[in-house]
């Protein structure tokens, strides 16, 4: 009797755990809150563009004139210059002997110089000039001149020694703050130009990368597709990546005219997406916003409809 019963009974046991497996493995697991909501555009009908925060001075690449040592570094991340202090001191040992040996060639050329006009100065005394030959007497007027001349070379000369001297302390070019520091003291530096003709670069690249950031900038991007929606002084809204309740209004700065390749946001030059942008300034006070230069934020800004 209880093996009649047994097998069936068995069975529905092993069907009644397996429905519960089945129940318990599609209950979906709590889903967590959100810590801050998406943004999301304070406009009835916007233009969405991502917009990279940077200098209002746009961002100035310090590099040095020419490839020497660096001995001195005046300043670290986050100072505040004015323009003309001193940002880096070059090895100026070279320059300075190269001025030793300019004071030397000027004083020489200047003791040349008095020679020759000595020596003319006698054809010029002589109350009858048919003592001497014309060719004696323009030879000689020449010679002082020659002379003369070669002091203004020996003295232009010595002027750009102290030119490059003075050179060899790079300054600030304006008021503003410094935003990195690339440079170490004992390194050299090449003197290739550095290329800023995209928003997104390699800050590798600058010596010391610093502007103006009272006010800040910021740099939208607005696909192609969009461009021909946007209004020159529309309104503009910026919000924060991953807080949306940091967002802040901003002020129309120009539109730069030219549609460029959309840079990738990884830093590289090299690495381009398949669409164009048209690029607008706008410009905010960062007063107490917990933003900084070279900050990824999302951008609404103001367009008629569709």
């Amino acid at each position: 009797m209880i093996r009649k019963y047994f097998l069936p009974l068995f069975a529905i046991i092993g069907a009644c755990i397996a429905l519960l497996i089945v129940f318990w493995s599609q209950k979906k697991p709590p889903v967590p809150p959100v810590p801050f909501l998406a943004s999301k555009s304070p406009y009835k009908h916007a233009i969405y563009g991502s917009g990279i925060i940077e200098a209002s001075t746009e961002n100035i690449a310090i590099g040095t004139p020419f490839i020497l040592p660096i001995t001195k570094i005046f300043v670290v991340e986050g100072d505040m210059v004015k323009e003309g202090d001193p940002l880096l001191q070059l090895d100026t040992r070279a320059l300075l002997a190269q001025r030793e040996t300019g004071i030397s060639q000027l004083n020489a050329a200047i003791v040349n110089y008095q020679n020759y006009r000595v020596q003319f100065s006698f054809y010029e005394r002589l109350t009858d000039k048919r003592a001497v030959s014309e060719q004696a007497y323009e030879a000689a007027y020449y010679a002082m001149r020659e002379a003369e001349e070669q002091v203004k070379v020996a003295q232009a000369s010595l002027n750009q020694t102290e030119v490059d001297i003075e050179r060899a302390t790079i300054r600030a070019p304006v008021n503003g703050q410094i935003l990195q520091v690339n440079a170490h003291i004992g390194e050299v530096y090449p003197t290739n130009s550095y290329n800023y003709t995209q928003p997104y670069v390699n800050l590798e690249s600058a010596l010391i990368f610093m502007g103006t950031v009272a006010p800040l900038q910021m740099r939208i991007d607005i696909d192609e597709e969009d461009s021909w929606r946007f209004q020159e002084k529309a309104n503009a809204t910026a919000f924060v990546r991953g807080n949306a309740k940091i967002h802040f209004p901003m002020e129309f700065v120009r539109v730069e005219p030219y549609i460029i390749p959309k840079t990738s946001f990884t830093g590289e030059t090299i690495e381009r997406l398949d669409t164009r942008v048209l690029q607008v300034l706008y410009r905010f006070e960062k007063e107490d916003l917990p933003i900084y230069p070279g900050q990824l934020l999302d951008v609404y800004i103001e367009a008629p409809a569709l």
